[in-house]
């Protein structure tokens, strides 16, 4: 009776259809709630008027006083500047682009005959030369040799050649020398100019290097590399260029034809990387205007016919390796030869993971003669595949060390936190340490750092290389004849339809697992020993999905704009596989809150600088931005964090003393980008006492990041001074952080740069008996969200603001913030988009993208809106003539306005009230 009373009045109301029961009755109460909400958002919004932050009339006539010349020095000034330097380059389209790049390159191809008969008698006398003889001799063993005559005469009679190579058949290096050599016994190498794309910096370097102790030279003669913010150039004529992709398509920018390439090779393009893929697609635009530009194309065998078909089915050469024979191993008989037995307290997860059971158990049944209960009681444990226990790879690496020849021992891991914790226990052990040569290889170590695992170990010695997906490809490290494919990698992940990017560790395709394969036996017979079963390898994918498949577009989309390719729909339909619709708007609309886009899709000024940084559009807007507001340093080491990680580790076990220590470093400013640089400005100080070991033992900090984060905070610099933002290139220079110890200011750069990636704290709620506070939290498209656990701000009872910025979100068990700064609101005002000020329920108000409002005197929301007119315009300027802001001069005063907003925060938490007793102390 009672059930049916409740159900009768809460239907009452509702009018719920009769005769419904159970699943019914939820589905339709569901339904009613959809409708309700989607009838009050016909209705409008409903406003929530939050603090008050009107100004205190001292206050703001001080700001009017710091604003009261700005427009009448600058206003027509710019607009003039703005359509004359930049709004007319917008109006051209790539295909005119391109016809007004040709008259300016006309006589690029123009030969030089004396230096065409000294580079033939150059040729003549380094035939005889005992050193290249030699060298001559090894690259004849190579197959991609035996096939250079046919290779010139395809090369000769079509625009577009694919040549399919096997592991070790010499096509990186051999190709280039063949058609660089064969111009040059021609007599017209003085207008021959290849360029090689490899798709990271290590592979242009080392090949380079390659290539040019192959031709008995010195690197920067007739062969040499680029990449960013690093080269070795080759002489202007008869030359090979390496360079990575990257740097290839910053190139187009100014020479769309490329007019300055005569071969163009573009090299790893089975990767699939975003920059091959979008430099494809732009040669299909260039190659019918550029008819004597000759592009090859080197790929490994993985989908070649998709690239012949994309290329109108162009001629394909096949070249099959020279690899001894490697033997596979996986994971069974890695157990059966190592006898390595799991922790007996992981064995009940087994029956905890139906997935991995289903998996596993009718395999097992099928192998049950061959091998002994003992590894298949072993290999019904999840933990047993890939790199979970750290343990057993080390013990894998002892065995090899222990029953097999010499050679070095390459270790695939899929990133840098489980690189560090096997170079950490392998480093600890007492009866190999003294033996073993660790070399870690990632792609964030220095250049420097990665070409150490080249050198070749001394007598006595075993190398053991830990390295990501780099060492896969390009990457070719002579001495390595073992193999541990643990079988993961770490993989970018992008849901269009959340707009939420995941960096997620996964397994490796089938493809990957033969490219790593061949990574052993370049010098002797190897074994390659696949930490998974071949049940595993069963339900691996076989190709990796394209990257721009599983991408964020944003910096894609600047990058197509400083290309003057107007229309990013239509032409990023043109790609081998096109990214879907929905992330190209999620791109487009961010760009245009960020305003990198203004409202009609076109670039502004700001964005073409976004688009040429080489980081993340919202990454550069910040660091940009503190350049203005001479804060560089800790905004710097913000986004070299964001960029590449977060300094500190957790061992298993210590995740309470690790907080511990972030909370200690935080110093309250309840900003986990702020915690970065406390924790590199201490490194700094304890570096000085030589207590540097120490300082970072006790705070779980890792050296190495912390090393790899100031070298990413100079290459900021260098960026910034190029540009003429910066007078020097030293990120702690005196004149860029005057205003570095104003936390305000700080959390306000950080929100500027990090928006419109909001997040709102509806109420924290401390829980009896419990430490931590329970946090109720969304972000601005009202999903429900909490600090992850890492963060400086989880668990946190108290703050005093409401409003956080984020760079990323990631979905695990909910959804989390991975990285938060508390921001006041007058920080979103000034920096955040969409403000207008207004009046509800007889209440004035001033709001920030139609869902953030707070109460507002019109005197303030004026002023507000005066100042953000300014700031664009200010911004805009900076945009078109770059240069520091100069003491005393009307921009200074305008940041000295925005200073004074800002500092009120401090003062006021998240209730805008002051006395005018205190105005004079600001």
């Amino acid at each position: 009776m009672q059930r049916g009373g409740r159900s009768q009045s809460r239907g009452r109301g509702n009018n719920r259809p009769p005769g419904l029961s159970g699943r019914e009755i939820g589905m339709y109460y569901r339904n009613l709630a959809r409708q309700r909400k989607k009838d009050a958002k016909d209705e409008g919004p409903k406003i929530r008027l939050g603090c008050n932050v009107s100004a205190p009339c001292g206050i703001l006539t001080r700001v009017q006083e710091y604003m009261q010349q700005k427009q009448q020095i600058d206003e027509e000034h710019l607009d003039v500047n703005f359509k004359r330097q930049f709004h007319s380059l917008l109006s051209v389209n790539f295909e005119t682009f391109i016809e007004q790049t040709k008259e300016q390159y006309e006589d690029n191809e123009q030969r030089n005959a004396s230096f065409d008969e000294q580079l033939q008698k150059q040729l003549e006398e380094r035939n005889e030369d005992s050193v290249y003889q030699a060298r001559y001799a090894a690259r004849l063993k190579l197959p991609t040799m035996s096939q250079a005559s046919d290779i010139l005469k395809a090369v000769a009679q079509h625009q577009v050649v694919l040549i399919v190579g096997s592991t070790g058949c010499g096509k990186t290096t051999q190709v280039p020398q063949i058609l660089l050599d064969a111009d040059i016994a021609e007599g017209r190498a003085s207008a021959c100019h290849i360029v090689c794309t490899q798709p990271r910096r290590i592979s242009a370097i080392t090949v380079a290097e390659r290539v040019s102790y192959e031709r008995a030279e010195q690197l920067g003669q007739s062969v040499g590399y680029q990449i960013r913010l690093e080269s070795r150039k080759p002489r202007e004529r008869a030359s090979i260029k390496f360079c990575t992709t990257g740097v290839l398509l910053q190139q187009l920018q100014s020479d769309p034809l490329l007019h300055h390439v005569s071969h163009l090779l573009l090299d790893e393009i089975h990767e699939r990387s975003v920059e091959t893929d979008l430099l494809m697609a732009l040669l299909k635009v260039i190659l019918p205007q550029r008819p004597t530009l000759k592009v090859i194309l080197m790929s490994a065998t993985v989908r070649e016919q998709d690239f012949c078909d994309y290329f109108d089915n162009c001629p394909m050469f096949r070249i099959e390796g020279v690899m001894h024979p490697v033997q596979m191993l996986y994971l069974e008989e890695v157990l059966a030869l190592t006898g390595y037995q799991f922790a007996k307290r992981r064995e009940k997860r087994a029956r905890e993971n139906p997935e991995y059971r289903a998996m596993i158990e009718p395999y097992l049944r099928r192998i049950r003669g061959d091998y002994d209960e003992r590894v298949l009681n072993q290999l019904r444990q999840p933990e047993s595949e890939g790199c979970e226990d750290i343990e057993f790879i080390a013990e894998l690496i002892y065995y090899i060390c222990s029953t097999q020849a010499e050679g070095a021992i390459l270790v695939f891991m899929p990133g840098y936190d489980k690189i560090a914790k096997l170079s950490t226990l392998l480093g600890k052990s007492q009866r190999w340490r003294n033996e073993l040569i660790i070399q870690p290889l990632h792609s964030m170590l220095s250049t420097m750092d990665q070409q150490a695992v080249f050198r070749r170990p001394p007598a006595g010695k075993r190398k053991v290389i830990i390295s990501t997906i780099i060492a896969e490809t390009s990457v070719t490290i002579d001495d390595v004849v073992y193999v541990i494919n643990t079988g993961r990698t770490k993989l970018s992940n992008y849901d269009t339809e959340t707009n939420i990017q995941t960096l997620e560790e996964c397994w490796v395709t089938q493809a990957n697992t033969q490219q790593r394969k061949g990574r052993a036996g370049r010098v002797q017979p190897g074994i390659c020993y696949n930490l998974f079963s071949r049940a595993r390898e069963q339900l691996m994918a076989e190709i990796p999905t394209p990257e721009i498949l599983r991408s964020k577009l944003e910096s894609i989309i600047l990058s197509l704009k400083l290309l003057h390719i107007e229309n990013p729909y239509v032409f990023l339909q043109t790609l081998i596989n096109a990214p879907a619709q929905e992330a190209i708007n999620n791109g487009v609309a961010l760009l245009k809150r960020i305003e990198a886009l203004d409202a009609n899709g076109q670039l502004t000024p700001l964005g073409m600088h976004l688009a040429k940084m080489p980081i993340d559009p919202q990454m550069g807007k910040m660091i940009l931005m503190s350049a203005l507001f001479r804060c560089l340093d800790p905004i710097t080491s913000a986004a070299a964090a964001l960029s590449y990680k977060m300094p500190f580790y957790t061992p298993m076990g210590q995740e309470r003393r690790v907080d511990e220590a972030k909370r200690r470093l935080s110093n309250n400013m309840r900003s986990d980008h702020l915690l970065v640089h406390n924790a590199i400005a201490g490194y700094r100080e304890s570096r000085l006492e030589h207590r540097d070991r120490d300082f970072c033992f006790n705070n779980f900090l890792s050296t190495m990041t912390l090393q790899q984060l100031e070298r990413m905070k100079q290459q900021f610099a260098d960026l910034l001074n190029n540009y003429k933002f910066l007078s020097s290139a030293d990120c702690r220079h005196e004149s860029s952080n005057l205003n570095s110890d104003k936390i305000p200011l700080l959390r306000a750069i950080i929100g500027g740069g990090l928006y419109p990636n909001m997040a709102h704290l509806g109420k924290s709620r401390q829980i009896r008996n419990q430490v931590r506070a329970i946090h109720h939290m969304s972000t601005d498209d009202g999903r429900r969200v909490n600090f992850h656990p890492s963060s400086v701000n989880s668990g946190e009872s108290s703050f005093d603001s409401s409003y956080f910025v984020y760079f990323q979100r990631q979905k695990s068990t909910a959804l989390y913030l991975l990285d938060a700064t508390m921001v006041f609101p007058m920080a979103l005002l000034i920096f955040g988009d969409g403000v207008e000020s207004g009046v509800y329920d007889n209440t004035p108000y001033i709001s920030v993208a139609k869902a953030y409002y707070f109460k507002c005197n019109p005197e303030t929301a004026a002023v507000v809106l005066k100042l953000r007119d300014c700031l664009a315009r200010l911004l805009l300027k900076k945009a078109m003539y770059p240069a520091p802001i100069e003491e005393n001069s009307d921009d200074h005063r305008l940041i000295k306005a925005i200073e004074l907003l800002l500092s009120l925060d401090e003062r006021m938490g998240d209730d805008y009230e002051i006395s005018s007793d205190e105005i004079d102390d600001i």
